[in-house]
């Protein structure tokens, strides 16, 4: 049974950790990750299959670009 919070259920990024979009969001905000492998760490977890790497290292990116530069980015 998965809880809501503001009316969204949480949403899987890396199914193999269990760990959620906001999990992640908050660990790549933090300005001393330097890379995916930071985020994973910061959740205390390692990159299993590899398919949730391109999206934290968007996540990473979007708390590293103003929104000025993330409508740049997605002309």
């Amino acid at each position: 049974m998965s809880s809501l919070t503001d009316g969204v259920p949480p949403m899987y990024v890396c199914i193999c950790n269990a760990l959620r979009e906001k999990e992640l969001q908050a660990a790549a905000a933090d300005p001393a990750v330097k890379g995916v492998s930071c985020v994973f760490k910061r959740c205390s977890t390692k990159p299993q299959c590899g398919r949730c790497l391109p999206d934290v290292a968007d996540m990473i990116a979007a708390t590293r670009l103003g929104p000025d530069d993330m409508a740049a980015a997605a002309e």
